[in-house]
């Protein structure tokens, strides 16, 4: 089977380029987005002065939320780079929380340096996952008609008997008489079968009729008197 061909060269490297300003564009926005998230167009509110809103809101939040991690994922589609996208816009987002300028309020350098601090352990614990996924052992694929037969694990080693050596003796067959043992029917290995019907003993014939068929023969021409007296004699001795 024909394995799929990856992306040209000049395909991914565009997918690169297109990636990497997505995830610029990401990092652009969180900064500004921070930096001005609780401005105000006079500069007051209620509870006291907060930055000025510099009108480039709009900008920052189509940055962040829609230009950037569409141009991110386009890229990713034609660059095909797996494990680069997600730890790439935590490291983006991170500096740009944790590069807020000092005339930044108090509290909005704190929540800067904590969200960056915290992008950036994103960033290092998807390396980490991916490194690991990677590098974990393959399981053994076993082959569709391996040499000792169907399913067996490929580079198997096959057990072969050496040259010259007698075969094995072939053991009782199913179904077939086994050595050694009683045969079917009761039979034994050179011996009678005792479970088959023995034929029926003639029953013997009164020696006084054996006579009176021999004295028909007789008068018939078939014996001569000579060999009606001959038998008749053994046949009276038996009586």
């Amino acid at each position: 089977m024909a394995k799929a061909q990856g992306p040209s060269a000049g395909k991914r490297a565009g997918g690169v380029v297109l990636m990497l300003l997505g995830v610029a564009l990401i990092g652009y926005g969180t900064h500004y987005l921070a930096r001005n998230g609780n401005c105000s167009s006079t500069g007051y509110v209620s509870y006291g002065p907060v930055p000025k809103c510099s009108g480039g809101e709009a900008l920052y939040i189509i940055s962040t939320f829609v230009l950037g991690p569409g141009l991110a994922l386009v890229g990713w589609a034609f660059a095909q780079i797996d494990g680069v996208l997600w730890p790439a816009v935590c490291v983006s987002a991170g500096v740009g929380l944790i590069t807020l300028q000092a005339d930044a309020a108090p509290g909005t350098q704190s929540f800067g340096v904590v969200g960056g601090i915290l992008f950036f352990a994103l960033a290092v614990l998807s390396v980490v996952l991916t490194v690991r996924k990677r590098l974990r052992p393959k399981p053994a694929v076993h082959g569709p008609a391996g040499p000792d037969g169907p399913g067996s694990p490929a580079g198997a080693p096959v057990l072969s008997m050496p040259a010259g050596s007698p075969p094995a003796a072939a053991g009782p067959q199913p179904g077939g008489p086994q050595p050694g043992g009683p045969q079917p029917g009761g039979a034994q290995p050179g011996g009678p079968r005792f479970g088959a019907p023995q034929p029926a003993a003639a029953p013997a014939q009164d020696p006084l009729d054996r006579i009176a068929k021999l004295a028909q023969l007789r008068d018939s021409g078939a014996l001569t008197d000579e060999e009606f007296d001959t038998q008749k004699a053994k046949l009276l001795g038996e009586i």
